[in-house]
């Protein structure tokens, strides 16, 4: 009885999310350039959550509803799994793939060092790190449940990294122009360091058909590590957490560095991955499922993203100061230009 009660009086506050959802994919689908998307309805979704937190007194009945956007966060975090095919791995190349995991490798470790020199918190220094080299706010969505990064964290690290990325989504190709990069080269550049999906897809074709598919295949290459990644940061957490409170169980500890939304996630990619080799309905079917099930994905974690808007203060967000924004814009930099120098050293052509 008192579960019913609980999901009923939450009622309002999904609503409101769901609302604030659907509102920021109609607004990001009224600002084009071209025939792309330059804004990422979640950045929009967090800035109007973010907003009517604190332009507007929100009624004590929307709290219980907007407190549990966690749920449609893991839930979309498993969705999106159907999004990767690990034959993706087989279309781009060997040095490519070494041009993948060596920034992956590089970087991260390069940026959480100048994070701590700047005197950036551990978790949100982990937050603007994963969403620089991984996947943009996708990555940082999937670590904060993990590292039980704050609200105010999560739409701090969110907002630097997508600003960056799109300014990135524009200056690529122009750097490029000058550079005179061909189109397979920056296609693998714009996939290797550009942050979001929607951001290096939409720069690649702005450079030509052919930059297009390098950088869709790069990336999408690149958010295969994303599961992997993200583990180990789970496993290192939890022995920090250990390392600080005895008493606490290793085995209940680290089984938390493996929660079920990740598994989930890992799971539906290898159910695609074997769809796309041995798919018992028709392609066109299977692409059809393949795209519904990734799009229902998305907007959880949209709704998600409007709840941790409607959950931080401007307040909070004022007292991190800009070294978050500062590290992540040098990380940004430095992305882009390490990506650039393996793709050379490697002979890439």
């Amino acid at each position: 009885m008192d579960s019913i009660k609980n999901n009923i009086a939450s009622l309002p506050g999904w609503g409101l999310m769901i609302g604030i959802g659907l509102f920021s994919i109609l607004i990001s689908k009224q600002i084009v350039v071209g025939s792309k998307n330059p804004l990422e309805s979640v950045t929009i979704a967090i800035l109007l959550g973010l907003l009517l937190k604190n332009l507007f007194p929100l009624p004590p009945f929307f709290n219980p509803g907007l407190s549990r956007y966690e749920v449609a966060l893991k839930s979309g975090i498993v969705l999106l799994g159907i999004g990767l095919s690990f034959f993706a791995l087989l279309e781009i190349g060997t040095k490519a793939i070494t041009v993948v995991v060596l920034c992956l490798l590089i970087a991260p470790i390069l940026f959480f060092f100048i994070g701590r020199k700047a005197g950036l918190s551990e978790k949100m220094n982990i937050l603007i790190g994963i969403g620089t080299t991984i996947c943009g706010s996708t990555a940082i969505a999937i670590t904060a449940p993990l590292i039980e990064a704050e609200g105010d964290d999560v739409s701090y690290a969110i907002a630097t990294i997508s600003l960056f990325g799109l300014a990135a989504m524009f200056l690529f190709p122009i750097v490029a122009k000058l550079l005179g990069l061909n189109q397979s080269i920056f296609g693998l550049w714009a996939g290797t360091a550009i942050h979001a999906t929607p951001q290096v897809v939409a720069a690649g074709y702005m450079y030509g058909e052919v930059a297009g598919q390098v950088s869709t295949v790069a990336k999408l290459t690149r958010n295969i590590f994303m599961a992997p990644a993200v583990f180990l940061i789970g496993l290192w957490y939890i022995k920090m957490r250990l390392k600080t409170a005895g008493g606490l169980s290793k085995k209940g500890q680290y089984s938390k560095a493996i929660p079920l939304f990740l598994f989930g996630f890992v799971a539906m990619a290898i159910i695609r991955t074997i769809g796309d080799a041995i798919c018992p309905i028709p392609a066109s079917q299977w692409q059809w499922l393949v795209q519904h099930i990734n799009g229902l994905g998305k907007f959880l974690v949209l709704v998600a993203m409007a709840g941790i808007g409607l959950n931080t203060k401007f307040m909070t967000m004022r007292r991190t100061g800009p070294k978050p924004f500062l590290v992540g814009l040098v990380a940004s930099i430095l992305l882009a230009i390490i990506s650039l120098l393996l793709i050379h050293l490697l002979g890439i052509s």
